[in-house]
Parts: structure tokens; sequence; C-alpha cells
């Protein structure tokens, strides 16, 4: 059910900041970053779980977790900055 609440928000969005964008385009920026924070809140608990099972598998697996901690880092800052990158690409 939450896929759904967020791609018929991101839908909704997108269609807003193309009607948006021909008059005021600094709404339509201002949409796309709301949005994406909406989004990111929505999906904050799943991303929470997924990660409590990827530490419950990295401990049994007998790993160390600096190295999990690194990889979510690193894939944190990834996302972060693709996100950055599309808002300011629009």
């Amino acid at each position: 059910m939450d896929i759904i609440q967020v791609v018929g928000i991101g839908l909704i969005a997108t269609i807003l900041a193309l009607i948006l964008k021909e008059q005021k385009p600094m709404f339509a920026f201002l949409l796309a970053t709301v949005t994406g924070v909406i989004i990111f809140l929505v999906v904050i608990g799943k991303i929470s779980e997924v990660i409590r099972v990827l530490e419950k598998m990295a401990a049994q697996a007998n790993l160390n977790m600096i190295y999990l901690d690194t990889i979510l880092k690193i894939i944190g800052i990834a996302y972060i900055a693709e996100f950055g990158a599309q808002v300011t690409r629009d």
C-alpha cells in the first residue's frame, strides 16, 4: 500500500510541477523539493526496518559492524547527492 501512495504523490507532484513550471518556475522547484521530503518521510519507517534486518544479518555472519555502517553511509550520501542533482536539474 505504501508504494501506491508514494507513486501517487510523485505523479501528482510531477503533473503539478509541469503546470507550474510554465508560469512560476520557483514554485515548481519548491513543489519538487517538498514532495521529495514528503516521500522520504513516508518511506523512512520501511528504511529503518531494512537497516535493522541488514544489521541482524551482519551480526549472524560475524561481520564487523563498521563495514556495514560505512556502506550504509555511502549509500545515504549517494541518494542525497542524486536527489540534489535531480532537484537542481529541474
